[in-house]
C-alpha cells in the first residue's frame, strides 16, 4: 500500500492574505482538459500539470525536477479542481518534504470562486 497523503491546507481567505501581501507563488494544478469550462485561474498562478504530480511511479526527485523554479523564500498554495484536492495535497506533501513551505488550498478553485476572490481569465485555444 502507498503512502497516505498528508492533507496540508489553507482556507482561500488566509490564502487571499498572504497572497496580496506578495508572500506567495501560487501552482495551479487544473488540467487543461478543464480549461473550456473552467476559464479563469488565480491571478499570477504558475500552471503546472496534474498527471506529472500524480503519478505515483515517478520518484518524488523527478517530479520535482519537472517544476517549475519555485522560490524557497515564499509560501508556495497549490491548487487544483481534483477530487478531494488529490494532486495540490501530493504536491503540497512533495515540497514540504523539499523544504518548501507549501499548503494546499483547501476547496481548491471552486471555493476560491466561490468567495469572490479575483482571478483571470484563461485564453482557451480551439
Amino acid at each position: 500500500m502507498g503512502t497516505p497523503v498528508v492533507r496540508l491546507r489553507i482556507d482561500p481567505a488566509g490564502a487571499r492574505r498572504i497572497i496580496d501581501e506578495g508572500r506567495a507563488v501560487v501552482v495551479d494544478l487544473t488540467s487543461s482538459f478543464l480549461d473550456p469550462a473552467v476559464r479563469s485561474r488565480i491571478h499570477g498562478a504558475i500552471r503546472v500539470s496534474p498527471n506529472a504530480v500524480l503519478d505515483r511511479n515517478r520518484p518524488a526527485a523527478d517530479v520535482l525536477a519537472t517544476l517549475p523554479a519555485l522560490p524557497r523564500d515564499r509560501t508556495v498554495i497549490s491548487y487544483c479542481t481534483c477530487p478531494d484536492e488529490e494532486a495540490s495535497a501530493r504536491l503540497t506533501q512533495l515540497l514540504r518534504h523539499d523544504g518548501y513551505d507549501a499548503w494546499a488550498l483547501a476547496g481548491g478553485l471552486p471555493a476560491w470562486r466561490a468567495a469572490g476572490y479575483p482571478m483571470e481569465r484563461i485564453e482557451v485555444t480551439a
